[in-house]
């Protein structure tokens, strides 16, 4: 019974944000800055509540760090530290600081780690479906372009900057440990 009231309510949060997207994007423009906005937002809000009711495990070997990742300055060259910097600035920083506060010991590095794993899986996710919403909805690159930079902004970066921080959070739990 848990299961099927869980499965209605994830069907009837996706429902919800398929009106919202489709209702913004049918009076403001399926390629516009609004449309883009509120699709982003709307699939974060999405992807946090499903995953409140699954928890998903994330244990894949997918999020293993690899060698390159802690031997090379890819990220920093893509301008991921800018990044970091960028939500600090805004303020996004203080925000997930408040729900996850820093301290020093392995539980709170090993929730750390699962939230980045987490926030990695739905920022992909959430990429992913904007590209294919893009590549649906757009005529030309000009078309889409607010779709791709929110894209790029909203969940590519994000996702390159949890495997930017990765490391240092498996090296402090093994510290820790």
């Amino acid at each position: 019974m848990k299961e099927m009231f869980e499965t209605l309510k994830m069907l009837g949060a996706s429902l919800l944000v398929v009106i919202i997207s489709y209702l913004t994007g049918k009076y403001l423009g399926f390629t516009s800055f609004s449309f883009a906005w509120v699709l982003n937002f709307s699939l974060m809000a999405w992807y946090t509540f499903i995953n409140s009711i699954y928890n998903f495990p994330l244990n894949s070997s997918y999020f293993k760090v690899r060698n390159w990742e802690e031997k090379t300055s890819l990220y920093t060259y893509l301008g991921v530290r800018i990044y970091k910097k960028l939500l600090v600035w805004t303020g996004w920083e203080n925000i997930t600081r408040k729900e996850n506060p820093i301290k020093k010991d392995a539980n709170t590095l090993q929730s750390l780690a699962y939230n980045s794993r987490s926030s990695e899986f739905g920022h992909s996710v959430i990429a992913v479906i904007v590209l294919i919403i893009t590549i649906g909805v757009s005529r030309s690159l000009a078309d889409a372009k607010w779709l791709l930079l929110t894209n790029l902004l909203l969940n590519i970066y994000p996702v390159m900057l949890q495997r930017y921080n990765r490391p240092r959070y498996e090296r402090l739990i093994k510290y820790f440990q």
